[in-house]
């Protein structure tokens, strides 16, 4: 794997699977699609929120096949931005529930928990250090605030990362890929916020997790906006419930917009 042989654009759902019919996905994105489909479908997936989107076809798909490093991150950077530039125009909620799968290959040399999550941030480092938008002025810079969210495109974001190094969190588990799952955040809070709707799906969510993986949720695990939650340590979780670093590796260097 030299260079790109899958799409490089992001695809709706409807478009991957016209891809996928006329054999024009690689063997390995097609690998990829097909293992996150048959994951959320099943109905003990914990994210009924990506198990909705799947079924109303709203589960967005972009795939980054290098290992060309440079490549691999430019790729990133351009459906980051194109994934922004499309939810932008949305309302909170719509654009929350249009959340965006995308597939890198397994790193070279990135085995391990501990390496992939220094992989997976340095890369969203990176991102944030070329982003063309301000950091919104609403959002914390400091992720040891608990009301701090990764931003990119001026729009706070949810990113989940999925890696082939988990073994015990299956729900945290790709067996071809890492995968970043990605979703605009500020619609968690009329869809799961701090009413009694939202309490109820997150209690349905953390009731399917518990009996999907083999290991007891990790204790990191809070709400938005509370005292005790780190937004960070959501992001990427390890494979058993020691925390891979007490410390958030980001570090934002960009200047605040005025909104």
């Amino acid at each position: 794997m030299t260079s790109s042989s899958a799409p490089t654009r992001i695809l709706t759902l409807a478009a991957a699977e016209s891809l996928r019919a006329n054999h024009r996905l690689s063997p390995w994105a097609d690998g990829a699609y097909a293992e996150l489909v048959a994951k959320v479908a099943d109905p003990t997936f914990p994210c009924t929120f990506g198990t909705v989107a799947l079924r109303k076809g709203d589960l967005l798909m972009a795939f980054v096949e290098t290992d060309d490093a440079e490549a691999l991150r430019q790729g990133v950077y351009n459906r980051f931005v194109e994934y922004t530039d499309r939810m932008r125009p949305l309302d909170r909620v719509t654009a929350s529930l249009h959340p965006l799968a995308l597939f890198l290959p397994a790193p070279g040399g990135v085995r391990t928990i501990t390496e992939y999550f220094a992989f997976g941030w340095s890369l969203l480092q990176w991102l944030h250090e070329r982003d063309p938008e301000p950091w919104p002025a609403r959002v914390p810079r400091d992720p040891d605030d608990p009301a701090w969210s990764y931003c990119f495109g001026g729009i706070p974001l949810f990113v989940n990362f999925k890696t082939p190094a988990h073994h015990q969190r299956r729900s945290r588990r790709m067996d071809g890929a890492y995968l970043l799952l990605i979703q605009t955040r500020d619609g968690f809070d009329v869809v799961a916020g701090d009413t009694p709707q939202g309490r109820r799906a997150r209690g349905l969510i953390r009731q399917k997790l518990a009996a999907y993986d083999p290991i007891a949720p990790y204790p990191e695990l809070a709400h938005f906006g509370t005292a005790e939650n780190r937004e960070w340590k959501q992001y990427f979780l390890p494979d058993d419930n020691v925390p891979v670093a007490g410390r958030c590796p980001f570090t934002n260097q960009r200047v605040e917009s005025r909104e």
